[in-house]
């Protein structure tokens, strides 16, 4: 087992891995915008997706409202897209959250550069090494889904 396997498997998953239907919902849209080759907005993932997370609101829904997002609502997709990420790496190499992409910039998050920065998987954060991770990632989603049917 390589070292980022490993790391990914040592996280602790506050809630990615908590509520397996917003789990199977979102894996599903990411693998649907794989097998499109095309990229998805995090508004778009998450869109009337009700999380229901036993450590969260007393078990009660949470709906992430897509035009005022909170600190909580970044917390929970960023955990749900490094849980399918480390699901995707296990499975075939790549990172699926790559494909997940804000509206304005068209590109992950920072946070997403951030992770995988931590993880030692880029160099650094210099525009160029930024590049070229996430587009091998996309590339490497894009050729997978495209290969297997959803829900593989």
């Amino acid at each position: 087992m390589d070292e980022i396997a490993q790391k990914l498997l040592e996280v602790d998953w506050q809630y990615g891995d908590k509520d397996p239907n917003a789990l199977e919902i979102l894996s599903g849209r990411i693998a649907e915008t794989g097998k499109n080759l095309a990229l998805i907005p995090y508004s778009s993932l998450v869109e009337d997706v009700e999380f229901v997370l036993p450590n969260l609101q007393e078990g009660r829904p949470h709906r992430i409202k897509t035009y005022d997002w909170t600190g909580l609502d970044r917390r929970i997709i960023g955990d749900f897209l490094g849980y399918i990420s480390k699901e995707s790496y296990l499975r075939a190499g790549f990172f699926a959250s790559a494909l997940v992409v804000g509206k304005s910039e068209f590109k992950p998050s920072s946070h997403f550069f951030e992770w995988m920065e931590a993880l030692e998987v880029i160099p650094n954060m210099s525009e160029d090494s930024v590049a070229k991770f996430w587009i091998e990632h996309v590339n490497k989603a894009h050729n997978w889904y495209s290969r297997h049917p959803v829900g593989s």
